[in-house]
């Protein structure tokens, strides 16, 4: 198994801590982690309503799929402590301000690896609450390599720490929902810009349909999800 695919010792400690924080401060409430992929590349992809998403997929999916998930991470937060942590945690740096190709080569040789890739579509976390617009390349990366991909709808964590908070909110009710992998493809002869967008709208459709009606948006759920 690759140091992509390993949960060794030291990320399994780190799930653990973040699982044990996350439940001493919140109600958190976790479904939908029997029978995950435990071998080959996979895509997680998430909504994001606050800083505390990251370690609640680590902390509860690493474990499930027996694997590390890789987050990409901007080049910013990669310095002083908080770098050499993440850093230690499989994270990997990209170029903030839309380098696109660059983060799709980052991520395109992890899943090469077989590795367990997790991503936020929207890019950032939400102003309001409400699921965004996604940024382009997921569903490009997913097309393109043949990936599968994993919905997660996570609700609640902009109650526990909404993006102008600095402390969190204790015993905020927090829900993640793992649903089923799933495939997106382009199918011959049809527009690809036109398909791309098409993957997109399937992509945040299927996550909305994990995550309480107040975080849609949008974003109808899609059906059978």
């Amino acid at each position: 198994m690759s140091d992509f695919q390993a949960m060794s010792p030291y990320p399994t400690f780190i799930a653990g801590i973040c699982r044990f924080v996350a439940q001493a401060i919140a109600r958190v409430k976790v479904s939908g982690l029997e029978d995950l992929p435990r071998e080959g590349p996979l895509i997680i992809a998430a909504n994001h309503l606050s800083n505390a998403d990251p370690p609640i997929i680590g902390g509860w999916l690493g474990p499930a799929l027996g694997r590390r998930p890789t987050f990409l991470a901007k080049e910013a937060l990669f310095h002083g402590p908080l770098g050499l942590l993440i850093r230690s945690l499989g994270a990997e740096p990209v170029k903030s301000g839309g380098n696109d190709i660059g983060a799709y080569r980052v991520a395109k040789g992890i899943l090469d690896q077989g590795g367990v890739l997790a991503i936020l579509p929207e890019g950032t976390r939400s102003f309001d609450g409400v699921m965004a617009d996604p940024k382009p390349g997921v569903s490009m990366l997913a097309t393109r390599t043949g990936t599968p991909v994993l919905p997660v709808g996570i609700s609640g964590t902009d109650d526990l720490m909404a993006r102008e908070q600095t402390l969190p909110h204790i015993g905020a009710r927090i829900t993640m929902r793992v649903g089923r992998p799933f495939t997106l493809s382009i199918p011959a002869g049809v527009d690809r810009r036109a398909a791309l967008e098409a993957a997109d709208e399937e992509l945040m459709r299927r996550i909305a349909a994990l995550v309480e009606p107040r975080h849609r948006g949008k974003w109808e759920p899609w059906p059978d999800a």
